[in-house]
């Protein structure tokens, strides 16, 4: 069965359809060779550029299938619309999502899925790049395969935006060529059209040099929109040029405009206008001669809602390499601060009462006023009774809003004319809050309040994360104390309860495998227990020997399990012990030498000793020569070499047993 899909999503999604002209689209075939692409890579029969409109999901291309289209209830692909990246359900039959569709049960009987949701304008999710396999796929896609389904994705988000923009450029094309043509039968009505079209619309003159080669413009007329877009009054265009009019413009417009005049393919450009605060996206194109026509429309509104989606991503990125809660607050305060362009940003947490506000490290722009600290909510204004029901509290200007009135002059010595106050509710009750300020008035749009509550929660859940981990790591501390207490028990016990025996050579080796085992320890707590260094492992466990400058370690750094790091500080302290007192480090010129290598997935361990006494084959095997042969993982992959020139020991593992547990 399909996925139940917002209301307000669906919404924005069928807008964007529409305004991108997507169903236009369908059977034109410029997404097939991308569809193909898809399928050739993933190895998979079917590749789908799926449309989810209102009635049904439409095929804008397809490779191995007929069909144009299914019903909502059997469009898997629903499923993915909301993910970051890419969907994978390796069995459809087995995925409760999905296990009841109609193209599952019955024909064509689909068991893999793999889609990336296609998002386009302010990342609306209008469908998906999808493959289809009628076998379950139990290892997904492989990695290339993933970035490369990824990277088509992206290819056909580029046609649909290329497709919208062609298509703007026709309409406007057409609606120029419209009024060309009424103006040659009738000038007013002309006159008319040109003076009511929505979008901005000039037209210029281009200046050239000496040596015919265009440096600058000059615009002759222009539509009301143009000047209300602009800012800029009809008598200043009319003197100025181009460049004394927008000294922000670029040095190839120049350039492009000469080669738009010469061979007349139309030019696009998005620019940002600073003196206005304005982002605009702009359309060139020749009429005649050195005169050309430009179209302006604003997109400022679209380039922040880009700017805050792209900070949420920054955001989620900077919160993974955050280990204290101070860096967490530090590292959203300035993604939110830069994002919305105001004087200050902070993140607090909220007392029981509602009555303080503890803000952490803030940020602030270069003249505003800093927020750390306890602050009282009552010096902010009448806002508590709103905090506590979790509303977000926007005042556009301190002075005018009821709830703060009374407190303007306080907060505008503090240099705070506007704010916005996003509670964070946890477990039933507000328990922090992300702030924001301006210095003076500011009217808040409801997309920069969304825009900061999930600021807000994401920091919430990233505090709550970091807190998480430091409790941890003390349980983990306290856990290794209380195991070190353990094993010194053990060894007093054996202590005394062998005190008085003859031979001290048994207890003598117990309390040196109990001492490997600590060392071992050691090095798994520094890793919170989650697996140790192989090259730390052997250094800590031969450092006992005292005799470093006789021992050589070779070998590249390879990640341990908890196991196998126990299992190597075991070995390693039998092979030492028996190196210091029968064989080469039990001579002042002997040495060893312990080398490690991993390939095609194996790991090699060979110790080997030098300039040591005459090595014997022993009369019997203890439990070290046992321990010996079985090995790194326990599986027996090891051989000893009684060598008289030294013994040599080589072991290997697959690197898979190695690494868990």
């Amino acid at each position: 069965m399909g996925a139940t899909i917002d209301t307000t999503g669906s919404n924005r999604r069928f807008a964007a359809i529409r305004d991108y002209r997507l169903i236009e689209a369908i059977g034109q075939g410029a997404q097939d060779d991308l569809a193909r692409l898809a399928a050739e890579i993933c190895e998979a029969p079917v590749a789908l550029v799926t449309l989810l409109a209102p009635d049904r999901q439409w095929f804008v291309a397809q490779v191995g299938t007929d069909l144009c289209g299914t019903s909502l209830d059997d469009a898997i692909c629903t499923h993915a619309l909301d993910v970051d990246d890419i969907l994978v359900i390796p069995d459809l039959s087995a995925d409760p999502r999905t296990r009841a569709s109609g193209i599952v049960l019955g024909e064509p009987h689909i068991r893999f899925y793999a889609g990336v949701p296609l998002r386009i304008g302010d990342g609306v999710p209008v469908g998906t790049l999808c493959v289809l396999d009628m076998v379950a796929r139990p290892d997904g896609l492989s990695a290339v395969q993933r970035d490369m389904l990824l990277r088509l994705a992206r290819q056909v988000v580029t046609t649909l935006e290329l497709r919208r923009l062609l298509a703007e450029r026709d309409e406007t094309l057409h609606r120029i060529a419209e009024t060309e043509a009424a103006l040659s039968g009738n000038e007013r009505r002309w006159q008319g059209l040109f003076e009511n079209i929505n979008d901005g619309f000039a037209l210029g003159e281009a200046i050239r040099d000496a040596d015919g080669r265009v440096i600058d413009w000059q615009f002759v007329d222009a539509n009301p929109a143009w000047f209300a877009l602009s800012g800029i009054d009809r008598d200043r265009m009319l003197a100025a040029t181009g460049r004394q009019i927008d000294p922000a413009a670029p040095e190839r417009w120049a350039d492009g405009l000469h080669g738009m005049l010469e061979d007349g393919a139309p030019i696009g450009f998005v620019h940002h206008v600073p003196t206005i605060g304005r982002w605009f996206r702009g359309h060139c194109f020749r009429i005649d001669g050195d005169r050309f026509g430009a179209i302006l429309r604003d997109i400022t509104l679209d380039r922040a809602a880009e700017g805050r989606q792209s900070a949420l991503i920054q955001l989620g990125d900077a919160l993974r390499d955050c280990h204290d809660v101070a860096d967490v607050a530090r590292a959203a305060s300035a993604l939110a601060g830069r994002t919305l362009d105001v004087a200050c940003a902070g993140f607090g947490r909220i007392d029981a009462g509602i009555t303080q506000i503890e803000i952490g490290p803030d940020w602030t722009a270069e003249g505003g006023t800093s927020l750390a600290g306890r602050q009282a909510v009552d010096d902010f204004g009448d806002l508590a009774d709103a905090l506590a029901k979790g509303d977000a509290i926007a005042v556009d200007d301190v002075r005018s809003d009821r709830r703060t009135a009374g407190h303007a002059d306080a907060l505008a010595a503090r240099g705070i004319g506007a704010f916005v106050i996003v509670p964070v509710r946890r477990d039933g009750r507000i328990v922090s809050a992300f702030l924001v300020h301006t210095a003076g008035p500011r009217r808040w749009s409801s997309e920069e309040i969304v825009f900061l509550r999930k600021v807000a929660d994401r920091v919430d859940v990233g505090m709550a994360q970091v807190e998480s981990e430091a409790r941890q790591s003390l349980l983990i501390q306290e856990l290794a104390h209380r195991l070190k207490n353990t094993l010194s028990m053990v060894q007093a016990i054996a202590s005394q309860t062998l005190r008085g025996s003859v031979d001290r050579a048994p207890l003598d080796a117990f309390e040196r495998r109990l001492q490997a085992l600590g060392v071992a320890h050691d090095v798994l707590v520094e890793r919170n227990w989650v697996g140790a260094d192989m090259r730390t492992t052997i250094g800590q466990v031969m450092g006992v020997f005292g005799c470093n400058d006789r021992i050589a370690l070779a070998g590249p750094d390879v990640a341990l399990g908890a196991r196998a790091a126990l299992a190597l500080a075991l070995i390693l302290h039998e092979l030492g012990t028996n190196a210091v007192k029968y064989g080469a480090l039990s001579t002042a010129d002997g040495t060893v030498a312990l080398d490690w290598s991993v390939a095609e997935g194996q790991l090699s361990l060979t110790w080997h000793e030098r300039g040591g006494p005459v090595v014997c084959q022993p009369a019997r095997r203890g439990f070290g020569s046992k321990l010996l042969r079985l090995g790194l993982a326990g599986t027996g992959d090891s051989v000893i070499c009684y060598d008289p020139a030294g013994v040599q020991v080589s072991m290997q593992a697959a690197l898979s047993d190695l690494t868990g547990g």
